[in-house]
């Protein structure tokens, strides 16, 4: 799936220029696994606990990411969402 330039100049905190875009890895961790979308901007991830990702962050107990590119993948329903 292309993403968007303006979805990608919003991903300014990517540490791994894109590559789970090619590989579903994010440098040596496999792509979060998303349960839900939390507003119109993050994710709810399966992941629980703590995880070293510049758009990683916790709400209570629930885990959340905010990349945009990450976001973008799951809302258009890409086969490599998950």
């Amino acid at each position: 799936m292309e993403i968007p330039e303006n979805v990608k100049r919003e991903t300014t905190k990517c540490q791994h220029a894109f590559e789970c875009l090619d590989t579903g890895y994010c440098g040596h961790e496999k792509r979060c696994e998303v349960e839900f979308a939390f507003g119109p901007e993050a994710l709810g991830l399966k992941l629980r606990g703590p995880f070293s990702c510049p758009y990683h962050e916790s709400f209570g107990d629930v885990s959340l990411c905010t990349c945009p590119v990450r976001y973008f993948l799951y809302t258009n329903n890409s086969p490599n969402a998950g």
